[in-house]
C-alpha cells in the first residue's frame, strides 16, 4: 500500500483551470458531434479554445494562455477518441 501511495505523490497535480478546459473540451466536441458529426465537433472545440483566450487577452483581469487552448483541444481529441473507437 506505501507503494501505491508513493506512486500517488509523484503525479503531477492538473491546475483546475486546465481541468475545466480539458472538460469544456470534452463536452463542446460531445455536443457539437450530436449534432453536426465528429469534424465539425472537433473544429468547434479548437474554434472555441481558440476564441476564449483571444476574449481573454482583451479583457482585465484575464491572459491569453496557449497552454489553456491546448488543454481545450486535447479535451476534445479525448472526446473523439471515446466516441469514434
Amino acid at each position: 500500500m506505501k507503494k501505491f501511495k508513493n506512486i500517488i505523490e509523484k503525479l503531477p497535480i492538473i491546475k483546475e483551470d486546465k481541468a475545466n478546459h480539458f472538460i469544456y473540451g470534452i463536452s463542446i466536441f460531445l455536443l457539437t458531434k450530436i449534432i453536426f458529426g465528429p469534424i465539425v465537433g472537433l473544429a468547434t472545440c479548437v474554434s472555441f479554445g481558440i476564441l476564449k483566450e483571444v476574449y481573454d487577452h482583451f479583457h482585465p483581469n484575464h491572459t491569453f494562455d496557449v497552454m489553456d487552448v491546448i488543454a481545450t483541444i486535447i479535451g476534445g481529441i479525448v472526446g473523439a477518441l471515446i466516441i469514434l473507437l
